[in-house]
């Protein structure tokens, strides 16, 4: 693995804010699907999308939706490194040399990520729909738990950051940056 380029422990972003910008762009992410599957559902024919009526479309359905998230993560995290939730939080992503991902990287700590987060949230999901005990969700949250208590123990970076090779930063804001000598 690449040394990391130097980073106090100060400018690593904490679980706290981190969960706090996944959880909005989990929502605009939610937006963005509802608009999404109205659009699919309308050329459909108004009909709902289930598997008797999309038939062998609903692979595609799940690949356009996959492909919703992925553009959305990917162009934002290519371009300034921050997605939406990000930028309310003042974080970034970039890679350990500190400079924005190219597209392999976005997608690999994606592909990193979204499974812990999906595992979590459906272990939610399940709890408020009473599908599942307090030890299902506690067993669901588990990984991405794991993930950031890795991330305090070693001030270095929460799993998806360690296998995707990158880190997520306290963003510096221009202002902040005026100011400095």
């Amino acid at each position: 693995m690449p040394a990391p380029a130097p980073a106090d422990a100060a400018t690593i972003a904490g679980p706290l804010r981190r969960l706090a910008a996944a959880l909005y762009d989990g929502l605009l992410l939610l937006a963005v699907i509802v608009v999404v599957t109205l659009l699919v559902q309308a050329l459909n024919g108004g009909a709902a999308i289930t598997r008797a009526a999309v038939g062998r479309w609903q692979y595609g359905y799940a690949a356009l939706l996959l492909g919703v998230v992925a553009a959305y993560y990917g162009s934002a995290w290519t371009r300034s490194g921050e997605t939406l939730g990000m930028k309310a939080w003042r974080i970034r992503v970039e890679d350990l040399s500190g400079t924005r991902l190219d597209w392999r990287a976005a997608l690999v700590r994606l592909a990193c990520a979204a499974p812990l987060y999906l595992l979590a949230l459906g272990g939610l999901l399940a709890r408020a729909a009473r599908l599942g005990g307090w030890l299902a969700l506690a067993a669901c949250c588990l990984p991405l738990a794991a993930s950031y208590a890795w991330l305090l123990v070693t001030g270095r970076g929460a799993l998806h950051d360690r296998l995707s090779h990158t880190r997520v930063v306290r963003a510096v804001s221009a202002r902040a940056r005026a100011r400095a000598p």
